[in-house]
């Protein structure tokens, strides 16, 4: 395929990949699980499947990712939950792929034990880009949301390592605890180290730079350099990716000020949405070249398809014993010796264990083994029945599995954001009512317009936070109906200009700020 063959089937494909967003967004369904579907029937029928490089994929496309999930990750809760994110990191991804060697050995005996802890530690690490498609979709706890997140972005250094001591062992024989913690030291800190210091570069290059579209490009370029320099280092490129996005986020309301901060967020949106939508909808189309490759030899496709079964059983079936034995039941026995654990709740543990959705990273890692590695064609065919029965089954069945238990967001123990937003406009409204008392009296005026609408807004949403719904609907009320006042002042702008009365500068610059406004209320009108 040449360039420009390639180029117009990647727009093909993000125009296809749009339509299949649209249709599930129709359907009430995560885009995820359309999108893979649409892109295995694309395979199955022989339409076009581009053939892309698995090191490009996670170099290219999964640090953009990586570094919009990390960005908005609460610190605090993530610190707050790191007990039980190092038990499923660590724990879980080990206890998952000794699980799916030991379940493929017994399937397929000729085998080696390499190969079939390879795909163990492939299809381990449960993946960020799978687990924010999904869980962005239900009203979760916060806790548990901030754990399924916290972990898909920090896993991946520990299923990499068994990866690469699995590869070593089966090419070379070579596998000793001592490298293998050693390995694993030094993906880690490198990352982190190399993560850190680029966010920090970061965060001190964007304060100094005055144009928005340059700390924008640099927020992008910076996430695959980052990659880039701890792989180079022989570092983790994912914790590189991480650890920089963390640092950013963190200190993202010193650094970046408001224009910056809405250019930036629609920006990262646009990309975020395409990059999501081709992940998915790539991994699908992957099933023609593992198919043509089973077929190619018959006996293969038998057996392969009993490794792809027992492999997948073992993934789901290890990750929910390891949340009920190593997190449900140990949190519960704390809390009954001290007060202050909140042990997790079975519904919570439940939800926890059945959302371990397996994604891009899984899939590039099984296709860039080697091509002598033993066992090759059956590990990719197998990690690609894991991603699909993970992300169709229990994507599909999340849903009715959160109904059936009733979870809900707890009640807040902090300030609600009605609560928020009314002590945010209070300390305005102090400092505008000091001005006022040694305001000149020409001002006094239009400083009485700002405070009587400063009241308003306070007022407003103190009611909101103690009147309960009915008030909340009213308020939601007004705001629509300030939004058509937006558009009515648009339109008459818009006749403006066509009368020739102002000029195209004039016109943007005011709708502009029209656009603002509309922005500002749909935010608030956002449930």
């Amino acid at each position: 395929m040449s360039n420009v063959a390639f180029f117009h089937t990647l727009l093909v494909l993000i125009v296809g990949a749009g339509a299949l967003t649209w249709l599930a967004e129709r359907l009430a369904i995560a885009p995820a699980v359309v999108l893979l579907l649409g892109g295995s029937a694309i395979a199955l029928t022989g339409g076009p499947a581009p053939d892309i490089d698995p090191n490009l994929l996670l170099a290219a496309v999964l640090p953009p990712l990586l570094m919009s999930s990390s960005f908005y990750t609460a610190w605090k809760d993530f610190r707050r939950e790191i007990g039980t994110i190092s038990s499923l990191v660590l724990g879980a991804v080990v206890f998952t792929t000794v699980a799916v060697a030991v379940a493929v050995r017994a399937v397929e005996p000729t085998l080696p034990w390499a190969a079939c802890f390879a795909l163990g530690a492939i299809v381990s690490p449960p993946d960020a880009v799978a687990a924010k498609a999904m869980l962005q979709r239900f009203p979760l706890p916060g806790r548990l949301v901030t754990v399924l997140e916290g972990e898909s972005l920090v896993n991946d250094a520990s299923g990499l390592l068994l990866y690469q001591m699995a590869i070593a062992a089966a090419l070379a024989g070579q596998f000793t605890v001592p490298r293998a913690l050693a390995v694993f030291s030094m993906l880690t800190v490198i990352g982190v180290a190399v993560g850190i210091a680029c966010g920090y570069g970061m965060t001190w290059l964007i304060k100094r730079l005055r144009e928005p579209m340059l700390s924008i490009m640099l927020t992008f370029v910076m996430a695959w350099a980052s990659y880039a320099i701890a792989e180079k280092l022989d570092g983790s490129g994912v914790l590189a990716v991480v650890s920089c996005g963390l640092v950013l986020g963190i200190h993202q309301h010193q650094a970046f000020d408001a224009p910056m901060r809405v250019k930036a967020e629609a920006s990262w949106e646009v990309i975020v949405f395409v990059l999501d939508a081709l992940v998915f909808i790539l991994i699908g189309l992957a099933l023609h070249g593992i198919l043509s490759r089973m077929h190619a030899q018959n006996a293969l496709f038998a057996s392969g398809l009993g490794v792809a079964l027992a492999a997948t059983a073992a993934a789901i079936v290890a990750r929910l014993a390891w949340v009920g034995l190593a997190i449900w039941l140990p949190s519960k026995l704390a809390a009954r010796h001290r007060k202050a654990v909140r042990a997790w709740r079975f519904d919570e543990a439940v939800v926890l264990g059945w959302a371990g959705m397996r994604g891009v990273v899984s899939l590039a890692a099984a296709l860039a083994l080697p091509v002598n590695f033993p066992g090759r064609d059956t590990i990719i065919f197998s990690t690609f029945i894991v991603i699909f029965a993970t992300l169709v089954v229990q994507g599909l069945s999340l849903a009715p599995l959160i109904r059936l238990l009733r979870l809900r967001p707890l009640q807040r123990t902090t300030m609600s954001e009605f609560e928020a937003r009314s002590h945010a406009f209070h300390a305005a409204l102090i400092k505008l009512e000091k001005i006022a008392k040694t305001a000149p009296r020409e001002e006094c005026e239009s400083i009485e317009r700002m405070l009587d609408e400063y009241r308003v807004r306070v007022h407003s949403n103190e009611r909101a936070h103690m009147s309960g719904a009915e008030h909340v609907e009213r308020r939601a009320k007004l705001l629509r109906l300030e939004l058509e006042l937006v558009s009515k002042s648009r339109e008459a702008l818009l006749g403006l200009h066509d009368n020739n009365r102002i000029q195209d500068s004039v016109l943007h610059r005011i709708e502009a700020e029209l656009d603002l406004e509309e922005f500002r209320l749909q935010r608030l009108l956002e449930p």
